[in-house]
């Protein structure tokens, strides 16, 4: 009965034995399971702190974006408030014709670029002219001698030059000071197209001397001659005259011809219409003298109106009215900020 009891505890002492062991190998497979899930989730935690798409490579992504955002918007709105100023005080078009204040930005000038032909959009800063002062113009001259020059690829408006009379002493007058005064009153005229503009230097009418001076300013281009053109002695004084001075001044200039070159050879000598050139010529013979002003005909051919004349009989004067065509010299640094210059329609856009 003991042994029998003995060896009962003995079963037991066992059958304890191998369920604790078994219960031990349990708890470190778990232990190493647990240990392996620990490190996944340490590793992933790190990626997604760490990582190339990680919270702090995010987060300073964001804070670059939101700051390359501040200064686009700025931008856009420096550029808005430009345009706006532009409109409000009269120097542009909402088109927008000043270099936009980009960082970085850089544009070429014109100078840099220009060919005689060129198309050039020329704000004239009067905004009755053109569309919102707005004209096309064509580079004339781009080089040391004259500088930048564009002149107006039509005529801008019409000049009356002269009074009509026959055997009028009054209207013979009147047209005489016309004569006189033809290359000023001309030249006057396209000064007014230089004078409001943001980009020019000074005008001229095409025809007038070329050259121009280390200002920009255009040489002597009003310059007259003194002295008057007297009736020749081979025949009598009409009726009404007492003397032989005609009080028109002495002048035959070929000025015109320099820019008629430059028109030729650029091919922009023709508008369609007649203009003016500011240059006079006078001229008599045994029966009469001329008085006349140089123009430019639709075929491009060099023409002349004779504002007053005198003959033995007695003498007549007349008045016409055509083109102008302004020349202007432009700012050496004047920006193109759009437009290749080869059509109308792709004229160079200019900028301060």
């Amino acid at each position: 009965m003991e042994r029998k009891l003995r060896e009962e505890l003995k079963l037991e002492k066992e059958r304890k034995t191998k369920v604790q062991s078994r219960n031990t190998g349990i708890t470190l497979i778990a232990l190493i399971i647990t240990i392996i899930v620990l490190l996944i989730l340490a590793g992933v935690t790190i990626n997604l702190t760490l990582g190339e798409k990680g919270i702090f490579r995010t987060a300073e992504m964001a804070g670059k974006n939101y700051m390359d955002a501040q200064d686009r918007e700025l931008a856009g709105l420096i550029d808005f408030e430009n345009t706006i100023n532009n409109i409000i005080g009269g120097t542009g078009s909402s088109s927008g014709t000043d270099t936009p204040d980009a960082p970085g930005t850089t544009y070429e000038t014109l100078a840099s670029v220009a060919e005689p032909g060129d198309y050039v959009k020329y704000d004239t800063g009067i905004n009755s002219v053109g569309e919102n002062g707005v004209v096309t113009f064509r580079v004339l001259y781009n080089d040391d001698t004259y500088g930048l020059q564009i002149i107006s690829d039509k005529n801008v408006e019409q000049v009356t030059l002269g009074t009509a009379g026959k055997d009028d002493l009054t209207a013979f007058q009147a047209s005489m000071n016309d004569y006189n005064n033809a290359i000023a009153i001309l030249n006057e005229r396209a000064e007014y197209y230089a004078t409001s503009s943001q980009y020019a230097l000074d005008g001229r009418c095409i025809g007038s001397v070329a050259t121009i001076g280390v200002d920009g300013k255009f040489n002597a281009k009003n310059t007259e001659v003194e002295g008057t053109y007297s009736i020749p002695d081979g025949w009598t004084l009409p009726t009404g005259w007492t003397s032989r001075d005609t009080g028109c001044q002495k002048w035959r200039d070929t000025n015109y011809s320099t820019d008629q070159t430059a028109m030729q050879t650029a091919n922009i000598l023709t508008t369609g219409a007649y203009y003016w050139l500011a240059s006079r010529a006078a001229d008599s013979n045994l029966s009469y003298c001329y008085f006349l002003v140089r123009s430019i005909d639709t075929s491009g051919r060099l023409n002349s109106y004779g504002l007053c004349d005198v003959n033995s009989a007695g003498n007549n004067s007349y008045r016409y009215g055509i083109g102008l065509r302004p020349c202007i010299s432009l700012k050496a640094d004047i920006k193109v900020v759009a437009g290749d210059g080869e059509t109308e329609e792709t004229a160079y856009e200019l900028g301060i």
